[in-house]
């Protein structure tokens, strides 16, 4: 009897102990399961906040309406963001997607854990249930990573999309500057073009080009230099016409005989005629007094001034001067007026030159078209083959040869500031009185040259 009472309270305790570790069991299960919702509820909230910009940004945010504006900025800025920061969110976004997963996957796990724990026990009557919902959050889960990467693909598609649609924009923008530009480029050229076609209507000067020093006889190595009366394109040779250079300023040393060309032209086209300077050299001791050059008269050799009385280079020379005041000044200086030969001698060089520096008049090259006279060695291209300056034009020069038409007048030769080409290096004049002072009429003075042995005077 009394082994039959301890065995019914032995069969009671085991039943008080089952039934507490169901209960337990129970309040787990259902705990767990709370977790799992609460961390569903969490997840999903998140992914609202996500999408939506937050629970504050949609209840303050933009209260005084829609800025549109602001907006397509936004997603301006948004289509136009690097890739770095594209997959810098992306990554962030696919670790925390990661991580739910994770979680959920782990609270399936446990959840299906339980069960089989429970069945194992043999205690609780629903492990199958608790299968089911394990394998229903999988489910779940799978198709949610699903729609995730389907959602995904198509952001990145369209976030590819707007990279190509600005990429798009960006390069129809740049063809669209490049065609302004071009048109702008066009439009210069033609308004460049119209004005230059303006300024060279108004601009009528051709170019012209001077040697400094002249060709002609030189006493020692000279570095020549080409001057041009306004910008234009100077080129220069000494193989004849061929292997042109530009000139740029340099000058061009000459130490033996040779011959330069030189050429030029503007901007407008217009060209100056190519010209030559034949340079000469005689490298002895000079025998005419300072301020003179040898010149061979015929068969005799008399020093004649370098330049118009006072014979000083850079001054005006003396005009308004009768015959006999030239005499007189020539005196003073030990030196006599020149005669018509030898005057014409000094002026025309050894080849008999009707202008002293050629065959051809040129308005340009000496004094003979301006208004008075001009200072000694002012222009020099006016240069004769001996050395001698400004004997076609600029002052007409008494000589000491009376006129074969009248006895009682004295040649005066190379015509004045405004002979023009009536400048030549043999025209004589006789209408000027020898007593009257006369204001175009100047001269200059010559000796006869000393002795080869004697040395300079």
């Amino acid at each position: 009897m009394t082994k039959n009472l301890s065995s019914d309270k032995n069969s009671k305790n085991n039943d008080k102990n089952s039934e507490k570790k169901r209960s337990a069991l129970s309040l787990a299960l259902l705990i767990l399961l709370l977790i799992i919702i609460l961390f569903l509820l969490f997840y999903v909230a998140k992914e609202i906040l996500d999408k939506n910009g937050g629970i504050f940004g949609g209840m303050f945010g933009n209260r005084g309406g829609v800025d549109t504006a602001e907006i397509d900025f936004k997603r301006r800025a948004d289509s136009l963001r690097i890739a770095g920061s594209l997959r810098l969110a992306d990554s962030l976004r696919l670790a925390d997607s990661r991580r739910a997963a994770d979680s959920l996957r782990q609270a399936a796990d446990s959840l299906a854990r339980a069960a089989d724990s429970l069945a194992r026990a043999g205690g609780y009557s629903r492990p199958a249930e608790a299968r089911r919902i394990a394998d229903s959050i999988r489910l779940a889960q799978a198709r949610r990573d699903s729609l995730r990467i389907a959602d995904s693909i198509r952001l990145a598609q369209a976030r590819l999309d707007s990279l190509r649609i600005a990429d798009s924009l960006r390069l129809a923008q740049a063809r669209l500057d490049s065609l302004r530009i071009a048109d702008s480029i066009a439009n210069l050229a033609i308004d460049t073009a119209a004005l230059r076609a303006a300024a060279c209507a108004r601009d009528t000067l051709v170019p012209w080009v001077y040697a400094d020093p002249s060709g002609g006889l030189h006493r020692k190595a000279i570095a020549v230099k080409l001057v041009a009366n306004k910008a234009c394109k100077v080129e220069w040779s000494v193989d004849g016409v061929k292997n042109w250079k530009v000139y740029g300023g340099k000058p061009i040393d000459i130490s033996e005989p040779a011959t330069l060309y030189y050429r030029a032209v503007d901007d407008c086209g217009r060209t100056m005629h190519i010209k030559s300077k034949r340079y000469e050299f005689d490298l002895t001791a000079p025998r005419c007094p300072a301020g003179m050059e040898s010149v061979k008269a015929g068969n005799a050799e008399i020093c004649v001034d370098i330049y118009e009385w006072p014979n000083r280079k850079g001054v005006t020379p003396q005009s308004y001067v009768s015959l006999y005041q030239a005499m007189d000044s020539c005196f003073s200086a030990r030196k006599r007026l020149c005669t018509s030969d030898e005057w014409a001698a000094a002026c025309g060089g050894p080849e008999r030159w009707k202008y002293t520096y050629g065959e051809i008049y040129e308005w340009n090259t000496c004094a003979t078209r301006d208004s008075m006279a001009q200072r000694s060695g002012s222009r020099p291209e006016c240069r004769g083959y001996y050395g001698v300056f400004d004997m076609s034009g600029n002052l007409a020069e008494w000589t000491s040869t009376q006129s074969p038409q009248d006895k009682s007048f004295n040649n005066v030769m190379g015509g004045f500031w405004m002979s023009g080409d009536q400048s030549r290096c043999a025209d004589a004049r006789y209408s000027y009185f020898p007593q009257n002072r006369h204001n175009p009429v100047g001269f200059r003075c010559c000796v006869d040259s000393p002795p080869a042995t004697g040395g300079r005077r």
